[in-house]
């Protein structure tokens, strides 16, 4: 992403270009190094604060995962912006690849959480069972409104279900936690939902825009490399789709919005002052 030049008014001129001036200089500059193109217009909406957010989630008509996308804030690798990455990026590429109640193999296998709404557990405790019982649970998530994400205040021990595993640390729970990564209480889910560990998954990442640079895509393959530590790609593994972007944060929206509304003003009272009376 080229940086915006120091002296626009230079350029065009007069009050348009000092206008423009407006919406050049709102726009995310990248460091001159960086290979990325501007980011693209967000899908997912992106909200302040967020690190970053997944959907458009696809399947195939027996429910097999085939693709989403993921957008990221721009510079989002940046270490004053996020301090693992990594984390994230494992974090949404689980969601795109099938921890979302948006896949239906997923959200099946959704009950009440035993005992919700008392001694602690949230009302609308929902928990991940193999075969819809209390013994068959793998992980206990968050209320709905906080979207699909292990609890981590669920500790695999009673007056939780005993599951024998303490969520404090899960990757999958709504706030990060650096230095988290996959592990296997996680991918037990997925597999028990899809069933990859006899099939594998073949992840091909596709760069929305060339808007992230080789550092960002090596963070993606990074990612995908984590997933296919539990689930190797083979010959005639399922492919899913993984789309990745960087977006600009909703306040860049906001002062581009008002620089282009400027323009527009600008342009209408020149071209009025320019007409005979």
């Amino acid at each position: 992403m080229a940086a915006s030049s120091s002296k626009p008014q230079a350029m065009f001129g007069g009050a348009l270009g000092s206008v423009l001036a407006v919406v050049m200089l709102a726009l995310p500059v990248a460091p001159a190094t960086a290979q990325e193109n501007p980011p693209v217009a967000s899908l997912c909406g992106l909200g302040a604060g967020n690190t970053a957010v997944t959907c458009l989630f696809t399947a195939t008509p027996a429910g097999l995962p085939i693709s989403a996308r993921t957008e990221f804030p721009d510079n989002f690798d940046a270490p004053a912006n996020n301090p693992d990455p990594l984390n994230t990026a494992e974090h949404e590429l689980f969601h795109a690849i099938g921890f979302a109640a948006a896949y239906n193999l997923f959200a099946a296998r959704l009950i009440a959480t035993p005992g919700a709404g008392a001694n602690g557990i949230p009302a609308g405790s929902r928990s991940y069972s193999t075969n819809g019982a209390a013994n068959g649970i793998l992980l206990v998530l968050t209320p709905q409104a906080q979207g699909t994400h292990a609890d981590p205040a669920a500790n695999g021990a009673a007056p939780w279900p005993v599951t024998g595993y303490n969520q404090n640390n899960d990757i999958m729970q709504p706030s990060q936690v650096v230095g988290n990564r996959l592990n296997a209480s996680d991918a037990a889910v997925l597999n028990n939902a899809f069933g990859w560990a006899a099939t594998g998954i073949q992840i091909n990442v596709v760069n929305v825009g060339g808007t992230l640079d080789a550092a960002d895509m090596q963070i993606m393959n990074n990612a995908v490399a984590a997933v296919n530590a539990f689930w190797p790609a083979v010959g005639k593994s399922p492919v899913f789709t993984w789309s990745v972007a960087e977006v600009p944060e909703p306040a860049t929206w906001t002062f581009m919005l008002i620089g282009i509304a400027s323009l527009g003003a600008s342009i209408r009272r020149r071209t009025q002052r320019a007409t005979p009376g």
